[in-house]
């Protein structure tokens, strides 16, 4: 099965496993070659819950076990928690296309502006780990000019230093910057599945709000406000309104 590498998952989660993960994933592999598709559910299920691990390639093989036994709803879900967590990874969003193919909405997105999708591009270039290894490197080389500058033996190489140090420090600004940015992507759970079948979006949050319009299970939106057990609700396309909390399932 393409994409379950166990020792990915030892480097990655960082946690001491509480089961013998090669067993449960042998097992759950074993299982979705088959064509098991509910043993392997609950075998990448079990590793995540008892280990506590927050992993791409299991996210991504559950999303898979899912989308077999047509659960998108699921799949969708598990493949956007693994994109979250590799959002340059081109088979994951590949995946996420085709899943969304097979809901009942079809939401066209809010076209973004320019610089916001070169922002955006630029920044998934890399993990958070990957700017931050960047900017303390940058910072070595900073370190390096500083000491060009204060003992080069010719104005050259002073200017080198200085002016090289300077650009570099402002260069680590935008690398920080960055890696804050996707950390924060990451972290943050502002955005949810629609789990139930089809759910009326209310006007304000409560049962005799006016409905807006009718979302469905499979749906992503994001999360802008909550009121108790509800919460308000946007679509990629602008639409806001509000929804039972319970609905949805945050990614």
């Amino acid at each position: 099965m393409k994409r379950i590498f166990l020792f990915l998952i030892l480097i990655q989660s960082g946690f001491a496993f509480s089961a013998n993960p090669s067993e449960v994933f042998a097992e759950a592999d074993k299982a979705y070659i088959k064509g098991d598709y509910k043993s392997a559910i609950i075998k990448y299920e079990q590793i995540l819950s008892d280990n506590k691990v927050c992993n791409t390639e299991l996210y991504y093989n559950l999303g898979n076990a899912y989308f077999k036994l047509t659960d998108y709803p699921n799949a969708i879900l598990n493949y956007e928690r693994a994109l979250k967590l590799k959002p340059n990874d081109q088979d994951i969003r590949f995946n996420i296309s085709i899943a969304n193919t097979r809901i009942e909405d079809k939401i066209e997105a809010v076209p973004e502006l320019f610089y916001k999708r070169w922002f955006v591009s630029f920044r998934e270039m890399g993990s958070a780990n990957t700017w931050a290894i960047l900017f303390i490197s940058i910072l070595w080389i900073c370190a390096g000019c500083f000491f060009l500058y204060v003992l080069g033996k010719s104005l050259f190489i002073r200017k080198f230093g200085f002016y090289s140090g300077l650009f570099l420090i402002l260069a680590s600004f935008v690398v920080l910057g960055l890696g804050i940015s996707i950390y924060n992507q990451q972290t943050n759970h502002n955005q949810a599945i629609v789990f139930s079948g089809s759910v009326p979006v209310k006007s304000s949050p409560v049962d005799s709000g006016t409905s807006l319009f009718v979302i469905h299970a499979g749906t992503k939106v994001s999360l802008i406000d909550e009121l108790g057990d509800w919460v308000k609700i946007q679509l990629a396309d602008g639409n806001e309104g509000w929804l039972p909390l319970s609905d949805l399932e945050r990614i």
